[in-house]
């Protein structure tokens, strides 16, 4: 089963953030733990941690703004 990856809610004024580099390519094995990817907001830069072990599939483009909890990825 896939394990969904989304823009997180981070504080409490942030309602959308950017991509600022994902840390591995799509189809890239990946690890829980690993940084997935970092995010910006006007204040902050964040980085997201992988959640489960598989294969990345990502959906999500670096600089593109994104509201929180959309899916910008998934491990198969």
């Amino acid at each position: 089963m896939a394990s969904e990856i989304r823009i997180p809610k981070i504080g409490m004024s942030a309602t959308e953030m950017s991509i600022a580099e994902w840390m591995f390519a799509d189809g890239d094995q990946v690890n829980a733990g690993d940084i997935l990817y970092t995010v910006e907001t006007d204040k902050t830069t964040t980085e997201i941690e992988a959640q489960d072990s598989g294969i990345l599939r990502v959906i999500g483009v670096e600089g593109e703004p994104y509201p929180v909890g959309t899916l910008v990825g998934r491990i198969e």
